[in-house]
């Protein structure tokens, strides 16, 4: 594999994204309890494109193909990560790190005070990663209204609520 480039992404980049996620997925056969989520559905590349058109989508690529991307939302002064997704095989290489790092400097430079996410709380490659990159996770007196609505919407499509929590990075 030759350099990792992170960029933004555009709306041909899109039709991609999909396979890209359900790659990633993958990791979850590894994890007990949790093998269902490698045959979820996935956003659908138009879902991606509405965060491609305000400009809040990242794109990994090597050797002339997409490997990962992330997938993020502003609200109020935050940024918020909708999805990250490296496909298999290209996992625990730093892409991940660097599509974070891309939306971070974004966030910094558009003046906005912090990125946030919902993850789960006990695989390593989920809130333990992003512990390393200094996120904070929250618990339920400090977390927005907007982060408990998301983790409630996902307990209620299926995750396990006592897996699952929000996340901060104060920038």
């Amino acid at each position: 594999m030759t350099g990792i480039c992170i960029r933004p992404a555009n709306a041909d980049d899109a039709a991609g994204f999909p396979a890209i996620e359900r790659s990633a997925a993958q990791a979850f056969l590894s994890v007990a309890g949790l093998e269902w989520i490698a045959g979820e559905a996935v956003m659908s590349a138009e879902q991606h494109r509405v965060h491609i058109d305000a400009g809040t989508v990242w794109l990994a690529e090597t050797d002339g193909r997409n490997i990962g991307f992330v997938t993020a939302a502003i609200y109020e002064e935050t940024l918020h990560i909708v999805e990250l997704s490296v496909a298999d095989g290209h996992q625990g290489r730093g892409v991940g790190r660097r599509l974070l790092e891309a939306a971070a400097e974004y966030a910094r430079d558009n003046g906005l005070a912090a990125l946030t996410l919902t993850t789960f709380r006990d695989l390593p490659f989920n809130e333990t990663f992003y512990q390393k990159l200094g996120y904070r996770t929250l618990n339920e007196t400090e977390m927005p209204k907007r982060l408990a609505d998301i983790l409630e919407a996902e307990i209620e499509n299926g995750l396990p609520g006592n897996r699952r929590c929000a996340m901060r990075l104060m920038l």
